[in-house]
């Protein structure tokens, strides 16, 4: 009998960058598009039902489907235009690429995908925590192969990355004004329902992410000095080089330490294969970062 690698249950044995380009970039979009049909459920078969917003951007689509009924995939590709422009200039090739998709994905099923459960749509507080738990689900998916939905997500890193502040404290302020406009269009139950949709969303995208938001990346290679100049022209991070020497095979080599966001891991660790395959590289969760951890764009 063949032995069983658990590690086959792990998102990233599918994205193996051994894999072929195309195909690695093929199966990250795949799962991005599943992503964006489990949110669209979650949208449409138990929040929209129940009256209970979703965070960010889409939470403002829905306040608009419900008074003008207009589509709310459609509001949220018109929202993210102008957020995707931005995005462009800020970040990575790679992300933005998969955000685009993301956007383009989830606002097409949004719109057209509607399955009916018959669910107790009278019980707010069941419909908050699955529609909650799907989108977290979505969400956590859509994050661990690189890429986003858009949205306040796009707005939080281009913050991130221009001020050096942290991604969520933008998103949280954003989920604010959305809990305060459901009270205020729903009811206060209503945005007490919002909230716990919102507490079971984070919950889940923590928990396939095992999140920290940010990471201490270290690089052996001897090719650590053109990885150092990919890192800083693609990722806009700076790093730091050190000599370096294995300890077996007393060979010379070099290391190279770089803090950078978990959303940046995938492109990072696309980029040291491609300049070096034999590159070895250990990431580790970091708490806090003092000095200079933004690009300044010229």
């Amino acid at each position: 009998m063949p032995s069983f690698d658990s590690n086959q249950l792990n998102i990233n044995y599918f994205l193996r960058t051994s894999r072929h380009p195309v195909l690695n970039v093929g199966v990250r979009i795949i799962v991005l598009l599943f992503a964006c049909v489990l949110s669209a459920v979650a949208i449409n078969s138990f929040l929209v039902p129940a009256r209970i917003l979703a965070g960010g951007v889409t939470g403002i689509a829905q306040i608009i489907h419900h008074f003008w009924s207009l589509p709310i995939g459609t509001m949220y590709f018109i929202f993210n235009i102008p957020l995707f422009i931005l995005g462009f200039r800020y970040l990575g090739k790679q992300f933005i690429f998969l955000t685009g998709v993301g956007i383009v994905g989830f606002s097409v099923f949004t719109d057209t995908i509607h399955p009916h459960f018959n669910l107790p749509v009278q019980d707010p507080l069941l419909m908050s925590l699955y529609g909650g738990v799907l989108g977290g689900v979505a969400s956590g998916l859509v994050f661990r192969v690189g890429g986003s939905t858009g949205g306040t997500d796009i707005l939080s890193l281009v913050f991130n990355r221009i001020t050096g502040r942290s991604v969520g404290s933008l998103s949280f302020g954003m989920n604010v004004i959305i809990v305060i406009l459901s009270m205020t269009v729903f009811g206060i139950p209503a945005g007490l329902y919002t909230l716990v949709s919102m507490f079971a969303t984070s919950r889940v995208v923590n928990a396939l992410l095992n999140y920290q938001n940010r990471k201490t990346a270290l690089i052996v290679s001897v090719k650590a000095t053109e990885i150092g100049e990919a890192i800083g022209q693609q990722l806009g991070r700076g790093s730091t080089l050190l000599q370096a020497s294995g300890a077996y095979s007393k060979a010379n080599t070099n290391l190279l330490i770089c803090a950078l966001t978990h959303l940046e891991l995938t492109e990072l660790r696309q980029l040291c294969t491609a300049i070096d395959p034999n590159v070895f590289v250990t990431v580790l969760p970091t708490t806090e970062v003092y000095g200079r951890f933004r690009h300044v764009p010229d």
